[in-house]
């Protein structure tokens, strides 16, 4: 009996870390924050704990209050894959018109703004937080 629990441990640890859902360590302490500001359009915050509350700020609704320990790690596998802690402070994408909101996104304490849609890596970063809270762009 002890041999089968062992067996049934040692494979779910080795299925959790095939699956990639183990948090990376140190990431899922940093939390996010993501939003709109400028333009002529209402700006809004959404904010992500690191223990997965969420929270609001402005013209914005949520359908979920929690995100998931799964969900926060994947989460921080997007922004280390897509090399958050790089990306400039703030990017304004050429031919985008000045009245048209910014987006921004903070991991841990890094925040990117961003003014139009030329980086596919933020876009990616941003979108993968909307889906997780239930909010559409």
């Amino acid at each position: 009996m002890v041999g089968l629990i062992r067996s049934g441990l040692v494979l779910g640890v080795l299925f959790v870390v095939v699956m990639g859902v183990a948090p990376t360590a140190g990431a899922a302490q940093s939390g996010f924050a993501f939003g709109r500001v400028g333009g002529n359009i209402r700006p809004y915050t959404v904010t992500v704990a690191s223990a997965g509350g969420v929270g609001t700020s402005g013209a914005v609704q949520v359908a979920k209050t929690h995100v998931t320990p799964v969900q926060l790690a994947s989460l921080n596998r997007i922004a280390r894959d897509t090399h958050f802690a790089t990306l400039s402070a703030t990017t304004s994408c050429s031919g985008t018109l000045p009245d048209v909101a910014a987006t921004f996104v903070r991991v841990g304490a890094h925040t990117v703004r961003v003014h139009g849609a030329c980086m596919p890596g933020y876009q990616r970063l941003l979108k993968a937080l909307q889906a997780a809270v239930g909010i559409r762009p």
